[in-house]
């Protein structure tokens, strides 16, 4: 059975708009994975699909298996797209990039097996998700603006993270996570320290009242949200 030019849209579109709407909330939520990349995951998990159960229609040897093809290049490729992710503190980088290798991946495997239409539509998408999907990043960042992983990096010694817990309580925000890690075993001297604080506000603008707060003192080396540009 072959699936109709329409079909073949529909379900392509379908994955990656419903894809698209569980990174909205993950990107809301400041987590590495957001819009984009769940819909041209989405997208990618699709077009394996199409190509693994409709592509390859010319092969009729008795022991072929094409569908085998999508599921080892969908397997194989992961591992190119682990190398483009890269963690920075508690942000994680490249995780988009990871997922237009993968992407990629579907796409040249579909135009192999014949899927042209599939395979043209598909790189319009992601095209479409990779410009126009950023213009969102504003919207959904200020829907989840009051809940933000903040990143410090100081030297120990300064009676730092005491202030800074007490100036969020006097804010009312509310601690979810905080993890410590410092440059050397025994945590003596003057070293340095590095802070990462999951929390909630409950005034968006308090957050940037915070970092300013923290920045201003002058054992910090560096403050800043992550997922915001520095």
């Amino acid at each position: 059975m072959q699936l109709s030019t329409g079909a073949l849209i529909a379900r392509l579109v379908l994955a990656a708009a419903l894809g698209a709407l569980v990174g909205i909330e993950r990107e809301a939520s400041a987590r590495g994975a957001g819009v984009r990349t769940h819909a041209l995951v989405a997208l990618g998990a699709a077009l394996f699909t199409v190509a693994g159960a409709y592509g390859f229609s010319d092969i009729s040897h008795p022991t072929a298996d094409p569908a085998r093809v999508a599921a080892q290049v969908a397997a194989g490729v992961g591992f190119i797209g682990a190398g483009a992710v890269l963690r920075h503190g508690a942000s994680v980088l490249g995780i988009t990039t990871a997922a237009t290798v993968w992407l990629a991946a579907s796409i040249g495997v579909t135009a192999a097996a014949g899927g042209y239409a599939a395979a043209l539509v598909a790189t319009v998408l992601a095209l479409l998700v990779l410009v126009a999907l950023r213009s969102l990043k504003p919207l959904t960042s200020r829907l989840g603006r009051n809940h933000a992983t903040i990143e410090l990096e100081y030297t120990r010694g300064h009676g730092t993270l005491g202030p800074v817990l007490r100036a969020l309580h006097s804010m009312e925000g509310k601690i979810q996570s905080l993890s410590v890690d410092d440059d050397d075993a025994d945590a003596s001297g003057d070293g340095t320290r590095n802070v990462t604080l999951d929390l909630r506000v409950n005034d968006p603008s308090d957050l940037d009242e915070l970092v300013d707060t923290i920045g201003r003192r002058p054992e910090v080396r560096r403050v800043r949200v992550a997922g915001r540009d520095d």
